[in-house]
């Protein structure tokens, strides 16, 4: 008998119920996220993915990956998917000071059935951030600096071939 996903653990009748702690939830889809990456770059493209937290969030990124010869410093920025999607994100902007950075949207959503999150992603790398402007602590970003563009999201292959380039034998 199939459950009424209105009334599962995770349907909307019950998310609310949830953790309500933002960092939390954060640190549930960089795990998620971290997850998604690490399993398709090993079971996929058979190559191993280097992963650094840093202890303090002074940098501007929350993770450093590296992967086929290409080091990555990213900042991820998650939201639940039908909200907060169209609202600008402020960025560190410490983050421009490191050779290869890019910002990673995570769009979650937690199946009704399995409780478990499906992501979807937009990315954005320093070609398509606007200006530095001298003084500034952070810069906005907006729909128009990610890609794909909207309402169009990027699956776990194409965003570890933005990444890190394509797989290499």
């Amino acid at each position: 008998m199939a459950m009424n996903p209105a009334n599962s653990p995770c349907g909307p009748a019950n998310f609310s119920k949830g953790p309500t702690d933002a960092r939390y939830v954060e640190n549930i889809m960089e795990h998620a996220f971290l997850s998604e990456v690490l399993q398709h770059c090993w079971f996929i493209r058979h190559h191993p993915v280097e992963v650094i937290r840093p202890d303090v969030d002074a940098g501007g990124y929350d993770l450093v990956l590296e992967a086929n010869e290409r080091v990555r410093h990213v900042q991820l920025k998650s939201y639940s998917a039908g909200g907060g999607k169209g609202a600008p994100k402020l960025i560190n902007s410490r983050l421009r000071d490191h050779p290869d950075p890019c910002v990673v949207r995570i769009s979650w959503k937690p199946h009704p059935e399995t409780c478990r999150v499906a992501l979807r992603y937009r990315y954005s790398e320093r070609a398509n951030w606007p200006p530095p402007v001298d003084g500034a602590t952070t810069f906005e970003l907006k729909g128009a600096h990610f890609v794909p563009s909207t309402p169009a999201f990027f699956e776990t292959p194409e965003l570890v071939d933005r990444l890190f380039g394509s797989a290499t034998p």
